[in-house]
């Protein structure tokens, strides 16, 4: 009986050590979490920067119809310019999480590349994409000065640029988004005028 009395002592012991250790990990976790700053989209210095308008481009669809780029839209929304590659794994990987992000965030998505035809009629059968909405024109590409995939431009009703940079993951396309609603181009630029606490 004391021999029971006592493992069963041990072994809550043991629990309760193990209880303090997870508690003090925890906090430890959530502290680093609380100091370790989120990481936006990386913006690049090429191209037309956040805040500037761009012109209207008419362009031609992979569906033959024409689409308009920049310039003031009549409905007013948002409008996501993704550059993306079939030949690229990434842009393979964030086609569909920037599908479910502009319908969740009600944001016109217009997808542009400059491989041949054919491997980007692969990837809107692969992904279930809008030919309407998708544009393989290399001229764009050097136009907005793109040079690494995935790329995104978040555009607002007036074709002005409120976010940019390389986009991997959907915290990278919700920080063109928060960009734009704080007024700050970049997660960078929005640490960088906080006030600094000591």
């Amino acid at each position: 009986m004391t021999v029971l009395l006592l493992s069963q002592s041990v072994s809550w012991m043991l629990v309760l050590a193990v209880a303090l250790v997870v508690a003090v990990l925890f906090r430890s976790v959530r502290r680093l979490y609380t100091r370790v700053a989120p990481v936006g989209a990386l913006m690049t210095s090429a191209g037309p920067q956040p805040g500037v308008r761009l012109p209207r481009r008419v362009v031609r669809a992979m569906n033959g119809q024409e689409v308009g780029l920049g310039g003031e839209r009549p409905d007013g929304r948002l409008h996501l310019l993704l550059f993306v590659s079939g030949s690229c794994p990434i842009s393979r990987k964030i086609l569909p999480i920037a599908k479910d992000f502009t319908r969740r965030e009600s944001i016109d998505l217009l997808c542009l590349g400059d491989d041949t035809d054919a491997m980007q009629w692969d990837l809107i059968r692969r992904f279930g994409l809008d030919p309407a909405c998708f544009v393989n024109d290399a001229q764009i590409g050097q136009w907005l000065e793109v040079d690494k995939l995935p790329f995104a431009l978040l555009l607002n009703g007036a074709g002005t640029i409120v976010g940019k940079g390389l986009v991997n993951n959907r915290e990278h396309l919700e920080s063109l988004v928060v960009a734009g609603e704080t007024g700050h181009v970049s997660v960078q630029s929005y640490l960088d005028a906080r006030p600094r606490v000591a």
